[in-house]
Order: structure tokens, then C-alpha cells, then sequence
């Protein structure tokens, strides 16, 4: 199991994936690095470290191009990479899998080709992508060159992308079908691989959930019914999760007489007992997040796919607040927001004024709810985990 390491999203899904292999009497091992290394060890899951890639941030969490170019650059970037590959050869000759399942990862389906070993590949991003310019402030004219220059050299290292996911002999994607699928526009699969891709659903553990009631719940949780419940979920990588977090505990902490919140924030190394601050509930660490969300009429996060998916899958509607010029969180929140199931807040403007307005429209607007249930019925007959152990189990026996 290859999962990115940037954030926990990648993780985070594909753990219930090896969870239910496990169950059926097969070996799981992981690689990865970052996030996902500090999440594999709080769950106690056999890994190997990865040799970590990243990308450079500002302080206040928006993606540095610039820096991330004079510190990683091509030729940095492609030896950072070979190392990654040579490191995953060493691990895969050492645990010798019969199959190798990458989110993401362009290294691990290297190495799992060099050594003739077959590899499903897991992603909601195809075609990836890098802004054009930033979104918040003016351009100097070597700015506005170096723009240009990043987004002509990208369009090769995306096509060198896209060849290593075609080389993979299965491509899964944990979405929903059309017309609600929410990465559409991250996709873009050239038609020659269409043979290879399976949509399997969303990957959730829906017997996480059993049938007790909502009120049930909510009271096994302390919750108060009385107001409505918002789940505030941080994720992300390190330092834009520390960014939100402080953001949202002061907006929230505003409206916390009129709403019952609860922030998690996402710190897999964090305590898993609540805090009291500004009025809210406060966990570095949850590990019943999917009660908490089936309890809660709103859902205030990031635009990653995985939660957008955990949310929709519960029939909740959400406020999106995207990691600042993160081309894959924006286009997730516009699909969200086109199928009036999300608003938008951008990071800049996460004020306890704002984030009261915005609540008070998914709440009052019934629209929003309505498009929300629609979406739930339809991926609860899915099961996205079941179908990708089977075809993970076919393609190591074939």
C-alpha cells in the first residue's frame, strides 16, 4: 500500500482498504512519508519511510511556487524522485508483494514495473495541475516570467505524469458517478485508458455507522440538539492545517451561544481528549470522525476529495474553505458548490461574521440538504471498498 504522504486524505483512505484485505487473510504493508508516516504510526500500521517529496508554504498556508522551485527545482526534484524510486525497489524486494495499490504515487508504480510486479493505482486527480499565477497579489514582471516559464516546463512533467498512471494495469477512482461526481474536473482520462478505469465509489467504512437512531447518536456524543451541530474537520498537510485551525478557532469561537461545534485538527499524533476553548470542543485527534459527521447538520472543512466524499456520503452539507491557489481543492469546491451541496469561503475571508451568514443559508435554504440526501441515496449502494479489495485480489491472483 503506496499512498501519498502530503496530508491525510491519501492515507486515510486507502487504510480501509488494506483493513478489509487483512480480514480476508491477506498481508498489508505500507510506504509512505510526511502526514501520512505520522498517521501509519499513530494506527500502529507496518510501514516502511518513504523518501519524502513536498511542496514549500507561506505562513499563512498558501502554496510557494517560487520557494518550492529554489529548493527542489528540476534537477533537485527529479534526484528527490529517483531516490523515492530506489527506495521503493529496496522495500518492495524486501516484503516481495504480489501486488502493489499506489493513491498517487508515480514512484511506487515505477518501481513495481521495473520489477514485473502487477499495480493498481488509486487517484482523483488525473490531469494534475499548477495555478497560473497567484490569486492575492500584484506581479512583478520577472514574477509574471517565472509564472510563464513553471507552466510551460509543467506541461511536460504533467505528461510524464499521466504516462506513469497509464502504465498502471488498473486505475480506480473512489468517486460517484455522473452527473455528481465531484473530481470530473480533475480527470480528463485520455480515452485510450478507458479499459483501465473502474469507478468504484467512495471509499468509507459505512458499518462504522450502525442503524441507532440521530437523536441516539447525538446524545451518546454529549451533543446538544437543542442548536445546530457544525463539525469544523482540519486536514491537510502540517502547516495549512495549523493556518485553519487558528482561523476557525476564532471565527467559531464567535458564534459558539448560537451553534454547538466541534473542531478537530487532524493531528494524528495529537490527544484524542476533547479541549474546551472559546465555547468549542476542541480534539487534536478523532477517531470516530464518521459519528461525529452523521451527527452534524453541517460540515465546515477543506476541499479535499476525501472529506467532500466522507460528507456526501452522510448527506451533509458543507462550508469548503480550499488551501489558498490549491488547484485541486478549488476545482473539488466549485463541483461541490455546483451541486448546490457546498458554499465557498476563502481562506481570506474566514471571519465569524462570514461563516455565520454562510451557515444560516445551508440551514435555512432546504435546497441545499435536499441535493445532499439525493447524493447519499445514491452512493449508499455503492461500496467502494468491498470492489476494490475484489479487484486488488483478482489482479494478485492473475
Amino acid at each position: 500500500m503506496a499512498p501519498c504522504g502530503i496530508g491525510l486524505g491519501h492515507i486515510a483512505r486507502i487504510h480501509p482498504i488494506a483493513k478489509e484485505l487483512n480480514a480476508r487473510g491477506n498481508i498489508t504493508i505500507f510506504s509512505t512519508y510526511l502526514d501520512g508516516l505520522q498517521y501509519a504510526r499513530q494506527q500502529a500500521l507496518p510501514t516502511f519511510q518513504a523518501v519524502p517529496i513536498n511542496f514549500r508554504v507561506q505562513e499563512d498556508g498558501t502554496i510557494d511556487f517560487k520557494m518550492t522551485a529554489a529548493t527542489s527545482g528540476f534537477s533537485l526534484g527529479i534526484r528527490r524522485f529517483l531516490r523515492q524510486v530506489i527506495f521503493e525497489i529496496r522495500f518492495m524486494k524486501l516484503f516481495k508483494p504480489d501486488i502493489v495499490l499506489s493513491d498517487s504515487r508515480a514512484s511506487s508504480l515505477i518501481a513495481s514495473w521495473l520489477l514485473r510486479i502487477p499495480a493498481i493505482l488509486m487517484l482523483n486527480q488525473f490531469r494534475v495541475e499548477i495555478i497560473r499565477r497567484p490569486s492575492e497579489r500584484h506581479l512583478s514582471l520577472f514574477d509574471q516570467f517565472f509564472f510563464l516559464i513553471a507552466n510551460l516546463g509543467w506541461l511536460f512533467v504533467r505528461t510524464v505524469i499521466q504516462i506513469v498512471w497509464g502504465r498502471s494495469q488498473t486505475i480506480l477512482i473512489p468517486d460517484l458517478p455522473a452527473p455528481y461526481t465531484i473530481s470530473v474536473g480533475n480527470l480528463a482520462i485520455p480515452k485510450r485508458y478507458n479499459g483501465k478505469v473502474k469507478l468504484v465509489g467512495p471509499i468509507v467504512e459505512l458499518e462504522k455507522i450502525t442503524n441507532v437512531g440521530l437523536t441516539q447518536l447525538r446524545k451518546r456524543l454529549n451533543l446538544d440538539s437543542k442548536r445546530p451541530i457544525v463539525y469544523a474537520a482540519v486536514s491537510g498537510p502540517d502547516i495549512e492545517r495549523k493556518v485553519l485551525t487558528r482561523l476557525l478557532i476564532n471565527a467559531l469561537g464567535q458564534l459558539a451561544t448560537k451553534y454547538e461545534i466541534i473542531l478537530s485538527k487532524g493531528e494524528p499524533k495529537g490527544s484524542v481528549e476533547p479541549l474546551s476553548m472559546n465555547g468549542l470542543r476542541i480534539f487534536d485527534w478523532l477517531e470516530n470522525q464518521d459519528e461525529y459527521i452523521m451527527a452534524s447538520d453541517v460540515i465546515v472543512s477543506r476541499a479535499g476529495h476525501g472529506t467532500i466524499m466522507k460528507s456526501l456520503v452522510y448527506g451533509k452539507p458543507m462550508i469548503l474553505i480550499p488551501i489558498p491557489d490549491h488547484t485541486e481543492q478549488y476545482s473539488n469546491a466549485r463541483r461541490a458548490e455546483a451541486l448546490r451541496v457546498a458554499r465557498i469561503v476563502d481562506q481570506s475571508k474566514v471571519t465569524g461574521d462570514t461563516l455565520d451568514t454562510t451557515l444560516h443559508d445551508l440551514l435555512t435554504d432546504p435546497k441545499y440538504k435536499e441535493n445532499a440526501d439525493r447524493i447519499q441515496k445514491k452512493s449508499g449502494s455503492m461500496h467502494g471498498v468491498r470492489i476494490a479489495c475484489e479487484l486488488v485480489e483478482d489482479a494478485a491472483s492473475a
